[in-house]
């Protein structure tokens, strides 16, 4: 008996080779066989059980998002736009604005002067220790729990909680990225206010994050935008689906040219490998006409596409051809749309 394909039946699932020498290397393929050999229902049941688990939980869509950076002329001059906004805007900001942490930080902690570029990191090190630490730990309340803290909080009482009070607990760490190295931030101090002005940059400029730091501290004009990137796959469908966030304004070749390159970062072709349109559109048609007649020959199924296409009929010599090669065109075709779990990004610069 073929172990793979009765699980397969059994479970409903198609299983990627790789998933499958997975659990051969857990022991849970063998401990299927066992069962099947020791003809125990009840263990066959729990192995089935547990290597459909065992592929579900493997087999769940999953998502990785990246980005690139477009360094076009008219990303450049609105990236310069932006630069020049912000720093009008600036001495004019209050606590509670957007850009109010960027103004304690220059004015604080750069005394108007500005940091040159190549010594950012080690301005960076120098600040490591100011402040405090941040809490390790965040606690995230019920809604009724909520109120009645804060009031307690309010009037100098101490605070307990009860049983269901904490509907979360999330670590907290914030820190800061920057040349390849991650500085933790510490409350109140440097650092501090330099990743709160960060986050505002982001956010206010759709900026990247090292560009944001460069602009607070060196009051460096970034070279362009950051364009983001959603890879999402799924070994249970065999699919992937690329998402490309571009700005509004980006012409359509360059939209493209941005989705080629994406594509060449994930090592795909441009074109179908081995697969021409003529036999892609073959191949549709007999998995077609196949699901209306499962027990359909190749004679019938060939003379029925000469039939419906009689401006490109099929010879008896394509015939054979393609009849022999057809389970590799399918693998083919499939290895097209399938994708393994992506890589990181390691793209150029998009420019002009």
């Amino acid at each position: 008996m073929d172990t793979r394909a009765e699980v397969e039946r059994r479970l409903r699932l198609q299983v990627p080779d790789e998933l499958w020498k997975e659990a051969e290397l857990e022991g849970l393929v063998g401990a299927l066989v066992a069962a099947l050999n020791a003809e125990d229902d009840e263990e066959e049941r729990e192995a089935l059980a547990e290597l459909r688990s065992f592929f579900t939980s493997r087999m769940e869509p999953k998502e990785k998002s990246d980005s690139i950076y477009s360094t076009t002329a008219l990303a450049r001059a609105f990236v310069a736009m932006q630069a020049r906004e912000v720093s009008e805007q600036l001495p004019f900001v209050e606590q509670g604005d957007l850009l109010y942490p960027l103004r304690v930080l220059r004015e604080q902690y750069l005394q108007g002067a500005s940091v040159p570029v190549e010594h950012i990191p080690d301005w960076l090190r120098q600040h490591l220790s100011d402040g405090e630490p941040l809490p390790s730990v965040r606690f995230v309340l019920a809604p009724e729990a909520e109120s009645r803290v804060l009031e307690a909080i309010r009037n100098g009482q101490p605070v307990q909680l009860e049983q269901g009070a904490v509907v979360k607990v999330e670590a907290r760490c914030e820190s800061l990225h920057y040349g390849g190295r991650v500085y933790t931030v510490r409350c109140d101090g440097a650092l501090w206010w330099l990743w709160q002005a960060v986050q505002s940059l982001v956010s206010a400029c759709g900026w990247r994050e090292c560009d944001a730091v460069e602009f607070a501290l060196s009051n460096r004009v970034p070279d362009g935008l950051p364009i983001g990137v959603r890879t999402e796959w799924s070994l249970a469908s065999g699919l992937s689906f690329l998402s490309v966030r571009v700005p509004l304004y980006m012409q359509s070749d360059e939209v493209a040219r941005v989705y080629a390159q994406v594509r060449r970062a994930h090592k795909r072709k441009a074109r179908y490998k081995g697969i021409s349109e003529f036999t892609a559109r073959f191949v549709r048609f007999v998995e077609e006409y196949r699901l209306q007649h499962p027990r359909a020959k190749w004679k019938a199924i060939i003379a029925e596409w000469n039939r419906q296409h009689p401006q490109e009929p099929i010879s008896k010599q394509q015939a054979q051809n393609l009849i022999t090669h057809y389970p590799r065109n399918l693998r083919l075709i499939a290895e097209q749309a399938q994708v393994p779990e992506p890589a990181p990004l390691e793209v150029e610069a998009q420019g002009e």
